[in-house]
Formats: C-alpha cells, sequence, structure tokens
C-alpha cells in the first residue's frame, strides 16, 4: 500500500506550460508543506510506502531537503520507505548520503519527452542528458528508479513516441507511469489553446500511442505501474479539454490485447470471421475495445454533424 502526500511546486524551478498543481490538489504551496504532512500521516497504523509527489525534492537546497524528509521523521515506525517524484537534477554525495539517511527507497523521474527541444518549449529547466545523468547516479546509489513520461505534447510526431519507447528500452527502468496531456485552465497551454496554437490529442490517438509505449515496456520487461490521470474533483473543475478518461489505463490494456491478437491473426494469414477462445480475465479487455470503439465511432458522428 502506498499513502500519498502532495507537495505542489515544492522545489521547482520553474512552471511547466501544462502545470498547475494547485488546481489538481487543492493546496495552495509551500506553507501548506507541514499540514499536508500531518494530515496525511495521521491515519497511519500498518507499515506503508509513502510517495511525495506534486513537487520537484532535488530542486530544494541540501537544508530544505533535510528538513522536507524530517517532518516523517515522527511516523518512522509506520512507513517502510519514502518514494520521491521530482525533476532529474543529478544529485551530489551529500544529497544521496541524505536520501538514504532518511530511508527513500524509491525515486521517480519527470521526463515527458526525450526531446531537448520540446522540453525547452514545455519551460522544462533540464536536458535529457540530465535525465540519464540523474538516472545512471540514483541506480548505482541503489534506487529503485522509474520514469514517468507522457503523450500528446505539442509538436509530438510518431517518430518522437518511437524516440521515447527506445530510451526506455536503453535505460530499462523499474517501472514507468504513461500519461496523456491535457489542457488545465489557468495554464500557459491553456492561452495556446484558447488562441489555437495547441490541439490535444483526441481520446482515440492518446490512446493508441499510450498503448505503443505499453506494449513496448512490455516486450523489455519494464513494468507500467499507471497509465491515465487520477479522478478527482480538482481534475474534473480545471479540466479544460484533452484525452481525459477516467478509465485511460484500461482502455489502453484493451486496446493493446486487441491489436495483439489481430497481429497474431495477420502473421498466420488468417482473414474472415473466426472465433477466439478467452480466458475469463481477459474477457474485460476485449469488451474495452469495444466500448473505445464506440467512443471513436461517437466522435466520428460528432465531428459529422458539426459540418
Amino acid at each position: 500500500m502506498t499513502m500519498p502526500v502532495f507537495l505542489p511546486h515544492l522545489g521547482c524551478r520553474q512552471r511547466c506550460i501544462y502545470c498547475n498543481q494547485q488546481l489538481i490538489t487543492g493546496q495552495q504551496g509551500k506553507q501548506d508543506v507541514e499540514a499536508a504532512v500531518r494530515d496525511a500521516l495521521v491515519s497511519l497504523s500498518d507499515p506503508v510506502e509513502v510517495a511525495i509527489y506534486g513537487g520537484n525534492p532535488l530542486g530544494l537546497s541540501l537544508k530544505e531537503l533535510a528538513w522536507l524528509l524530517s517532518l516523517f521523521d515522527t511516523h518512522s515506525d509506520s512507513i517502510t520507505h519514502l518514494r520521491l517524484s521530482t525533476e532529474p537534477i543529478p544529485p551530489d554525495a551529500q544529497v544521496i548520503e541524505l536520501l538514504r539517511a532518511k530511508n527513500v527507497g524509491v525515486i521517480e523521474l519527470g521526463i515527458p519527452t526525450f526531446n531537448d527541444e520540446t522540453l525547452r518549449a514545455l519551460g522544462r529547466h533540464h536536458t535529457v542528458q540530465d535525465l540519464y545523468d540523474t538516472y545512471h547516479l540514483l541506480t548505482r546509489a541503489g534506487f529503485s528508479v522509474g520514469l514517468q513520461i507522457m503523450v500528446g505534447l505539442p509538436g509530438e510526431t510518431a517518430d518522437d513516441v518511437r524516440t521515447t519507447a527506445r530510451h526506455l528500452a536503453e535505460l530499462r527502468p523499474a517501472f514507468i507511469r504513461i500519461y496523456p496531456l491535457v489542457v488545465l485552465r489557468d495554464t500557459a497551454l491553456h492561452v495556446d489553446f484558447r488562441e489555437g496554437r495547441f490541439t490535444p490529442l483526441s481520446l482515440e490517438q492518446a490512446v493508441e500511442r499510450a498503448s505503443f509505449l505499453y506494449v513496448s515496456a512490455l516486450s523489455h520487461a519494464t513494468k507500467v505501474v499507471k497509465m491515465g490521470l487520477i479522478e478527482n474533483e480538482f481534475l474534473k473543475g480545471a479540466l479544460v479539454s484533452g484525452p481525459y478518461h477516467p478509465a485511460f489505463g484500461y482502455l489502453v490494456r484493451s486496446h493493446a490485447f486487441c491489436m495483439a491478437v489481430m497481429g497474431v491473426c495477420q502473421r498466420a494469414g488468417i482473414s474472415g470471421r473466426l472465433m477466439v477462445s478467452l480466458s475469463k480475465q481477459d474477457v474485460p479487455h476485449l469488451v474495452g475495445y469495444r466500448r473505445s470503439n464506440l467512443v471513436r465511432l461517437s466522435e466520428r458522428a460528432s465531428r459529422q454533424r458539426g459540418k
């Protein structure tokens, strides 16, 4: 079990064009950190993993990072280890020593794309090389390192998605998360969307791109722990446009499953009508694929009615 603690923008060196953490979490900044940690930990009983999300811990100074991690000391008996989500900022020896001393076991690095030009356009203050440097420093120090990636970024091409898959295959992270880009109000991306400079992916397109990364990761024995955004009241109020679906991961797995079945049939030269025998655990994937097709037909019908 994982207990999440959301600390919006803590340690962030910039505001990415798509990001408004306050809208997602309902919190307002660093002044709420102690209260957020206290409220999250008050119900702890059995030992659990505690995950710090929403900010950029490696962007903090050594003193600030030590203060943040010390907030969890009073509940150390109820915490198996800490998990951090952060930008890829290469840590020095002192930071690594602190992370070890404070029982950090898992670190997630956000790398929306493996394209330096796109990273700059997103407002990120790191490069692909920074990701590689950070990843290798942390894995060599014994941490379990995962990556958070995105589909549907501005100007994204099929080559960009294939490049992401290629880098994931080279790095072999412990796990990945896949998020579709959506437009949230009060962000720079919202302005671009409103003024016609950015068009988000359709749900169908996002599912197809995420499915490609999902299958590629599985083929290289990389675990995919999450796909899609978490549904909550703040997100509902903030969402302007984009491929949000409360069961996005289900649609991706269903699409991948049915594409795999169809691929086997094509390679075997099977055409026409056929019957596929499924185990009970795979039946929901077929249902999910049919539902995604219904969504696709509904979108096409809406576009036609609008013409």
